[in-house]
């Protein structure tokens, strides 16, 4: 018998075999314990707590980075001490469309500045100013 990783597919694959093929000698315990989460080394353990206090404005916001990087806000609050870096944010398809229409707009506002340059139409000043007024509303929604 085959043992691929994940319960799921250990119980289906039991299921699937004639009783004969059943291997008497692994139970479930055995089953769970080569399935199970290797150990840590007692270096690796995270044995230590440290307890902060903050604001509720300032937990909002560690909540809110934490739930775009899709990790606990524990989490996130230890890759941002010992990496320096926030964490990656997930961005959810909605937001990958906010996004891409952005991209666009950009776009747009970098052709209407390189034809102002080139002098070939002189009234792009007010479409300049709407692409640009567009982007910034669809910042202040993305931005808190």
């Amino acid at each position: 018998m085959f043992i691929r990783k994940g319960a799921s597919h250990v119980f289906a694959t039991l299921k699937r075999l004639a009783p004969s093929e059943k291997c008497s000698s692994l139970s479930l315990r055995s089953i769970l314990q080569i399935m199970a989460r290797p150990a840590l080394k007692e270096e690796d353990k995270r044995v230590v707590q440290v307890n902060i206090r903050l604001t509720e404005a300032e937990n909002e916001r560690v909540n809110a980075y934490a739930e775009a990087a899709g990790i606990t806000p524990a989490n996130w609050i230890r890759q941002k001490v010992f990496t320096g870096k926030f964490p990656a944010i997930k961005v959810s398809p909605l937001d990958a469309a906010v996004y891409r229409e952005l991209h666009k707009i950009g776009v747009n506002l970098n052709q209407a500045i390189k034809a102002m340059h080139t002098g070939k139409q002189p009234d792009l000043i007010t479409i300049i100013i709407a692409l640009l007024n567009q982007q910034k509303e669809i910042i202040k929604k993305l931005i808190p």
